[in-house]
């Protein structure tokens, strides 16, 4: 009994951020999502002379700024003055990044992204985000997680199951729940 009291309590905030962040999916705009005020910075930093690598100087850069997420490719825009502009985005924040060849410097545009944001992430992540140095923590923390929930299901059916007078009633809804679980499973997996 102690396992499922101090299990439950080591799974309760991963199984918390797991249900609301299943209801922000479920129902946008219940989270807030809104992008925060602007802050600007400026930052020297050693470009490297990657003319031709656009993805490898926004990742250089990246780290030169010791800055966690990720470049997103797609915005990359190469200037004619030879100068990048690129976004990077992490749980939580995002950045519009622009090289200054001339003066060795970047302008950095970062905003809050509201808690919608992290809660996306951490619903389906394993805490890899490029840069970070502890995200890879929630990747062990949901596979810990995961086995404690398991072992805890497995092991409170067959609790229940002992300690119940009406076995074949526990057993009839046990059944039933499980057809049913795994028939809207194949449906979703078969017919979408």
């Amino acid at each position: 009994m102690r396992i499922h009291l101090y299990g439950g309590l080591v799974c309760f905030w991963y199984l918390l951020v797991f249900g609301i962040s299943s209801l922000s999916f479920n129902h946008p705009g219940w989270i807030p999502s809104a992008l925060g005020q602007a802050s600007h910075w400026e930052h020297s930093v050693a470009l490297p002379d990657l003319s031709s690598e656009d993805l490898k100087l926004a990742e250089a850069i990246q780290r030169e700024l010791d800055l966690i997420g990720w470049v997103l490719p797609w915005t990359l825009d190469r200037r004619p003055s030879g100068d990048l502009r690129f976004e990077l985005h992490r749980p939580g924040r995002q950045y519009v990044i622009t090289t200054d060849r001339s003066s060795g410097r970047v302008q950095v545009e970062e905003r809050t992204a509201g808690a919608a944001s992290i809660l996306n992430f951490l619903h389906g992540s394993n805490g890899g985000v490029p840069g970070s140095r502890f995200l890879h923590l929630w990747g062990l923390y949901t596979e810990i997680t995961t086995g404690l929930v398991l072992l805890l299901a497995v092991s409170g059916v067959v609790l229940w199951a002992r300690r119940t007078r009406n076995r074949g009633t526990a057993l009839l809804i046990l059944g039933v729940s499980s057809v049913a679980s795994l028939a809207l499973m194949a449906w979703m997996c078969f017919v979408g």
